[in-house]
């Protein structure tokens, strides 16, 4: 009897077992017939949805309602920021989240128990999506690489997420004034372009409504550290009507070091080279004049390069007012050695003068002294009158007496002509070959020689010039000047101008960049 059921039970299973021994895919058929099951489902769904769906009709415009769009942004990138045409690039993800109740399937009883989202690509041409659009925005492009970077979803209660990421180049007024150290507070404004307040409105999301990515490398700035959302509803009011805005605010801190390493510290250096110009000598005019003009060239062309990558704005920046200076105290050293060359030209002219004088002085003295010794030695014979050794009479002194009065008298007035005069009186008094040789000033030679031929040549001036010899050699006979009075070449000095400059200039410069320095990074700060 047991044997009869255990037999009768095995017959009853060998369908299925053969089933199962000769086909062993049975969970295969199971399986797509379950997928096309869901798939059908879903097109169930979506056409269900779709059947009467107006893409041009935004949700709740049937009850009269304001359509609410939950806007949050992630910035993954700030590509650039130009400066010049005042905008910056950033890399986003924008995704906007609204309630259409028309697509809502969680309440229909046959489709209840479909909880899956529904995305497709197909889906964004079959919605109704928000006009928004960035009222600051230049230029900006979908990324689709590898695919159109978009993402539609719908999940049962009806609530749709639209998703972009997009590459946006946004315009940034900017304040310059304190440039290189300055700190520029950009924006991003978001607004609608047709549906007015009533009909749309932007809300921000209540938690991180505009996230950046931690340690963002940005060319020449640093990092921004937070951003401010709020909504701009009450001042987005234009001819048109009343729209929605939203904005968000971060600040953009510019990080001083390439452009210390670039423009400030190369000035520096070239300020300071063109002071090695005090330290060359005043003669060598080539030198200090190529030095000057070569560092103030380097510094025209850094200030030429910096403008050229800035805007043309009408107020100074705190990188033109660095320029200036530079150019100032470079064009102050040319100035220096322009006004340093001057004065000891003049120097050397007084110099050159006094020069003169002394040795005109000494020879003046020299003669006197012999003159009046021979003639005063010799004595006035009865008549009152000179005799020489020969017996020949000769002129009263009062006649040369009267000539050295006049070559005094020049003397006194500090002109020059006095060594003409002096050597007019040489020439008449002892007009003697070896008295024209000894002459000051450039003359005629030929007619001097000519001049001591005639017959008005006498004895008397023969035999001066051996007595002017013997009194020469007497040092102490006479008050004749020694020879270490004389004027000799003088070694040259350093100019007291360039002295002071070597000191003050350097001073002048640090006491600026104690001033520049205090004022841009400290008390702009804080103002």
């Amino acid at each position: 009897m047991i044997v009869a059921l255990v037999v009768a039970a095995c017959l009853c299973l060998r369908p299925s077992w053969g089933v199962s021994s000769e086909q062993p895919g049975v969970t295969a058929p199971y399986t797509a017939e379950l997928l096309r099951n869901v798939t059908s489902i879903r097109e169930q769904i979506m056409d269900h949805l779709f059947k009467n769906y107006q893409n041009h009709e935004r949700p709740g415009a049937t009850a009269k309602q304001t359509t609410e769009v939950t806007v949050y942004i992630t910035m993954t990138a700030i590509t650039s920021v130009d400066v010049r045409m005042m905008e910056y690039t950033a890399d986003l993800l924008l995704r906007q989240e609204w309630q259409d109740p028309r697509l809502a399937w969680s309440n229909i009883p046959k489709f209840r128990n479909y909880t899956k989202n529904l995305v497709s690509p197909e889906l964004k041409q079959k919605l109704w999506l928000p006009d928004l659009f960035f009222r600051n925005g230049k230029e900006g492009r979908l990324h689709k690489m590898t695919c159109p970077n978009y993402l539609t979803r719908i999940d049962p209660s009806g609530m749709i997420l639209y998703s972009q990421k997009l590459t946006m180049r946004f315009s940034c007024q900017m304040e310059l004034q304190t440039f290189p150290m300055d700190s520029q507070e950009c924006l991003m404004n978001i607004g609608s372009y047709g549906y007015e307040l009533n009909e749309l409105k932007f809300i921000w999301r209540n938690h991180t409504p505009v996230d950046l990515t931690k340690k963002m490398q940005i060319s020449e700035f640093n990092s921004p550290e937070e951003v401010t959302a709020y909504d701009c509803s009450s001042l987005s009011s234009t001819s048109t009507g009343d729209y929605t805005c939203l904005e968000a605010k971060f600040i953009l801190s510019r990080q001083l070091g390439s452009w210390l390493s670039s423009i400030y510290i190369p000035n520096f250096l070239i300020i300071v080279a063109s002071w090695h110009s005090f330290w060359v000598d005043l003669d060598a005019k080539p030198a200090r004049v190529t030095l000057g003009l070569l560092t103030l060239l380097s510094i025209l062309t850094q200030a030429s390069g910096v403008s050229s990558s800035l805007p043309r704005v009408s107020y100074i920046k705190a990188i033109d007012v660095w320029n200036i200076a530079c150019i100032i105290f470079n064009v102050s050293v040319l100035i220096e050695f322009t006004v340093a060359s001057n004065l000891a030209h003049r120097v050397k002219t007084e110099d050159w003068k006094d020069d003169v004088r002394n040795a005109v002085r000494y020879e003046l003295s020299r003669w006197c002294t012999a003159c009046q010794q021979i003639f005063y030695q010799r004595g006035p014979s009865a008549s009152g009158v000179y005799f020489n050794s020969a017996g020949f009479a000769d002129a009263s002194p009062s006649r040369f007496i009267d000539s050295a009065k006049a070559t005094a008298l020049a003397m006194k007035r500090g002109k020059l002509e006095f060594c003409e005069e002096m050597e007019r009186l040489l020439i008449e008094a002892f007009p003697s070959e070896e008295v024209a040789k000894a002459k000051l000033l450039p003359s005629d030679t030929s007619s001097s020689r000519q001049d001591l031929q005639t017959p008005n040549f006498d004895a008397l001036s023969i035999a001066l010039l051996p007595a002017a010899a013997a009194v020469q050699s007497k040092d102490d006979a006479f008050p004749v000047p020694r020879s270490n009075d004389l004027p000799t070449r003088k070694p040259k000095r350093i100019s007291e101008i360039d002295g002071y400059s070597r000191f003050l200039f350097p001073a002048c410069f640090l006491l600026y960049n104690c001033f520049y320095w205090l004022y841009y990074l400290v008390l702009v700060n804080e103002m």
